[in-house]
């Protein structure tokens, strides 16, 4: 993703989470941005939005999203310029140059369609090379042609990283998407080939790891037809390497991944080496296909990293993890990503941003204990991808198991209006327990009388300090007394 639509989600997200108007201060100071970017940033938003402003503006209160237009828009800006940016321009240059790798391209066909003077051309190559450099690969330059060279897993890895920066959720989309640099008939052999695995293994691969197995026979077929089988270097890999690790059910996998391998081959008149049979095995026991139900099933390794986890987290969190089926639904997630880590696998998670912002506190305490996951186990650094899907295991755990927050309802008398707020609260709020509906002169034996309460509606403005959360609201409980009500009580889960 180019950096100014990463800006422009980052924003979106951000806003998405207000339900008040936001100044372009306020919004300059947490997206770490000058106001003159956020500015522009809210009017490219608006302008490529097909029905009207999706980002609201108010003289002298700010801007504030439209909410219901958000929601229907789904993952991304559907942008009305067909024309490239720059760092979308030099993707689809790298993504040109990794698949037609280590073949030579000549620069005025690489660039044809771009209309580029040298010098800008040059500034490219620049920015390209450096982009390589990560992968461990290099951007060669000889008169006027250009190639990548390296080895063929980094030239993988770095179409895979391509490929998956374009966010796809759902693979079927792909039949009709033309805004991917994608050939149509290919998509559609591919995605007969995954339905062919899935009932080979009467599974159902679900995302992301679907988009995975996409990506690897996509870069596979596109490799072969642009440079042929003799360009492309292969891993001197067989199945009788690993025959002794390999259990009953993975053999099962292997034979699947060795009729997919079969089928390209006379879909593409080639004959393939064993290794790229290899290669597509690892990535399907990297994914994860349905749930075990019994212990048994899982190595040592994946139950003791799993119970890790597991004790860890109960204990930065403070809460209670004593479930077998919260543990089974763990473990089948930590065994293929044990899988992913040891063949060197990356699984990209769309929602990666939305999760860090979302669930901060537990992202933060998961990162923390995969450090120690890789130090105590010699494991592989788990990347952020990775540390985003376990935060959503722990986030559920809490999100189902949150208790109640024990709640006084506060008004002059604790009679008449107050009984109607009750009723409103109660039927709005089933995650508020509302223990009593009290008069202020009460109020000093709250915590008497009322142990453990976590929060105070009151119609009453009062200055006595109290250690509880309060919140102001009308008798009436408005629309915005409602919003500022689920505020305070997301407020609260989070500091428990």
């Amino acid at each position: 993703m180019s950096s100014k639509k990463d800006r422009e989600q980052k924003l979106l997200l951000f806003i998405s989470k207000k339900q008040t108007y936001m100044t372009s201060e306020e919004l300059s100071n947490q997206l770490e941005i000058s106001r003159k970017t956020v500015y522009r940033i809210i009017k490219d938003i608006n302008e490529a939005f097909p029905k009207g402003d999706l980002i609201l503006s108010e003289k002298g209160r700010g801007y504030k999203l439209d909410y219901e237009k958000y929601i229907c828009l789904g993952e991304s800006i559907v942008n009305k310029n067909n024309d490239f940016s720059p760092a979308e321009r030099r993707d689809r240059i790298m993504e040109e140059l990794l698949l037609y790798s280590p073949k030579a391209r000549n620069v005025n066909e690489l660039y044809s369609d771009y209309f580029l003077s040298e010098t800008v051309i040059f500034n490219d190559e620049q920015i390209i090379a450096d982009e390589l450099k990560q992968y461990n690969l290099q951007l060669v330059r000889k008169n006027r042609t250009v190639l990548i060279k390296g080895r063929e897993e980094d030239i993988r890895k770095a179409i895979t990283d391509k490929i998956q920066r374009m966010n796809i959720i759902n693979v079927n989309d792909l039949k009709n998407n033309d805004d991917l640099n994608f050939n149509h008939y290919d998509v559609l052999y591919i995605l007969d080939q995954i339905k062919s695995i899935e009932k080979k293994l009467e599974i159902t691969i679900h995302y992301p790891y679907d988009v995975n197995i996409f990506s690897h026979l996509y870069i596979l077929i596109s490799r072969l037809r642009k440079v042929g089988l003799k360009n492309i270097s292969h891993r001197e890999e067989t199945i009788e390497s690993k025959e002794s690790s390999i259990s009953s059910k993975d053999l099962l996998i292997y034979r699947a991944a060795e009729s997919t391998i079969s089928n390209i081959e006379k879909y593409l008149n080639v004959k393939l080496p064993e290794s790229e049979i290899v290669y597509l095995y690892q990535y399907l026991v990297s994914s994860r296909m349905g749930s075990s139900t019994t212990l048994a099933t899982f190595s040592g390794n994946v139950t003791e990293l799993t119970q890790l986890y597991l004790d860890e987290m109960s204990q930065r969190l403070a809460i209670t993890i004593h479930s077998e089926t919260i543990f089974l639904d763990l473990a089948n997630h930590i065994k293929p990503m044990l899988n992913r880590l040891s063949h060197g696998i990356r699984v990209k998670n769309s929602l990666l941003n939305q999760i860090k912002m979302t669930y901060e506190t537990i992202y933060q305490e998961v990162a923390d204990v995969s450090k120690e996951v890789s130090r105590r186990y010699g494991l592989p650094d788990i990347n952020d991808d990775e540390n985003g899907f376990l935060t959503l295991y722990f986030a559920r755990i809490i999100e189902t198991n949150q208790l109640p927050i024990r709640t006084i309802i506060m008004c002059t008398t604790g009679v008449g209006t107050s009984e109607l707020l009750r009723v409103k609260i109660a039927k709005k709020f089933p995650e508020l327990e509302i223990i009593e509906v009290i008069a202020y002169r009460d109020l000093k034996e709250i915590t008497e009388k009322f142990p453990g309460t976590e929060l105070i509606v009151t119609t009453i403005n009062f200055e006595e300090s109290v250690p509880i959360q309060t919140l102001l609201v009308s008798a009436m409980l408005t629309e915005d007394d409602q919003s500022r009500l689920q505020k305070k009580i997301k407020e609260i889960y989070n500091e428990r």
